[in-house]
């Protein structure tokens, strides 16, 4: 069977997605668990996505999803090329092994009296105010400065690292074209901005994530071109996508006022309201597209060699197959895994300090502060983003002591 048999058509930039894409991919996953879109083929069940995840002869876009909206040269296309996430075969083992080595489970583990220290500091300034917005107030300071203090980035780089970080998420959208000429000018003031960074490091070293990379440099050496596309690689994922997805976390709650509570009483769920918040409004909606280099089987169809498939993890983990209720935001229920940070070689390096930050800011503020009511319209970016989230979430509320 061919992809496009019995399929239906999915419009990303219809105004049923971009008004409420989880009812869009719902209405399609219903019919099949794959649809036509106007960039190639989606998948949208649980099952598909989580095999077409693991095929290794789907591989990544990279620089081909800029050259499908017209980019075929300039920093974009270099930078993109030098992702992790876009490079495959022993070339991927290699760096993945080198960087490993410096991005452990144990040094996430001893970032988390800082995470918290950072997380307390924040809450308690809104706290006292009885309302603030807290994606601008909170969540977006609290990534910048948790990505600071974890890779290493001096703190006097604050507000250039800001403009820098949402630049670099606008890479991965659909909205790229547009936005190209911003972006790139950021990317070159970041590239400037990371190699006085590694020399710094080579001069005097500290214990950070920086610092570890060039250290781990020695013997099989990661050049400097791969340090600074794993620094810039670390430094988009690691605050854009927490900041977004912390968003989608408050908005949730405030829609939920009983989970709130909930967790402000039981701070146990912690790691159970992490992950249900990651697979019920994940910021990386889409996930990441890939392409065949051969013909490709998922299912019943073939898509052939050269297809662009978009395995869209956000519908897979609403697959009611897999997840009872799966419109259902519940922290307390025991969940099957999501596929939030994606799957194969290319899983998410990241998930363990995106976890940690979200178990330790989540309990934190439902004990800080009462019921989240809406103090103002919010605003969003479009779910078209490879990264999206509230822009401003304003909410009143009645601290607790």
């Amino acid at each position: 069977m061919t992809v496009s048999d019995a399929s239906p058509f999915l419009d990303l930039h219809g105004p049923e997605f971009l008004n409420d894409p989880h009812a869009a991919l719902r209405a399609a996953r219903e019919q099949s668990w794959c649809a036509d879109t106007a960039l190639g083929p989606a998948i949208l069940r649980y099952h598909e996505v989580q095999a077409a995840l693991a095929q290794r002869a789907l591989r990544t876009p990279g620089p081909d999803f800029l050259a499908m909206h017209g980019i075929v040269d300039g920093p974009l296309v270099e930078v993109m090329g030098g992702f992790l996430l876009n490079i495959d075969g022993p070339a991927h083992e290699r760096l993945r092994r080198l960087v490993s080595r410096s991005f452990t489970v144990r040094r996430v583990e001893a970032a988390r009296p800082t995470i918290v220290a950072i997380a307390e500091e924040l809450a308690a300034d809104v706290a006292a105010r009885g309302r603030c917005d807290l994606v601008t107030e909170f969540a977006d300071p609290f990534a910048r400065r948790v990505l600071c203090a974890f890779v290493g980035i001096p703190e006097n780089a604050d507000a250039r690292v800001r403009r820098w970080t949402a630049d670099l998420g606008r890479m991965f959208g659909l909205s790229v074209a547009s936005h190209r000429a911003q972006i790139e000018a950021s990317m070159i003031e970041l590239r400037a901005f990371i190699d006085e960074l590694i020399a710094a490091r080579r001069r005097d070293p500290v214990d950070d994530l920086v610092s570890a990379l060039v250290a781990g440099a020695n013997g099989d050496a990661l050049t400097d071109d791969e340090l600074r596309a794993m620094i810039i690689t670390f430094m988009s994922a690691g605050s854009d996508t927490v900041l977004n997805q912390l968003g989608h976390a408050f908005a949730l709650f405030v829609a939920h006022p009983a989970q709130w509570r909930l967790l402000a009483d039981d701070p146990a769920l912690a790691p159970a309201a992490a992950e249900e918040v990651v697979r019920f409004s994940p910021a990386t909606l889409l996930g990441v597209p890939r392409i065949a280099t051969a013909d490709v089987t998922v299912g019943d169809r073939v898509f052939p060699r050269g297809s662009f498939i978009l395995p869209i993890t956000g519908a897979a983990n609403r697959d009611p197959q897999v997840f009872v209720e799966p419109d259902r935001f519940d922290i307390a229920r025991k969940r099957d895994a999501h596929l939030t940070f994606g799957g194969g070689i290319h899983h998410c390096l990241g998930a363990a300090l995106a976890r940690a930050q979200l178990q330790i800011t989540l309990p934190l503020l439902a004990r800080r502060l009462g019921e989240l009511q809406p103090d103002g319209p919010a605003s969003w970016l479009p779910p078209t983003e490879a990264v999206y989230g509230p822009l401003s979430l304003p909410v009143a509320y009645r601290a607790r002591t």
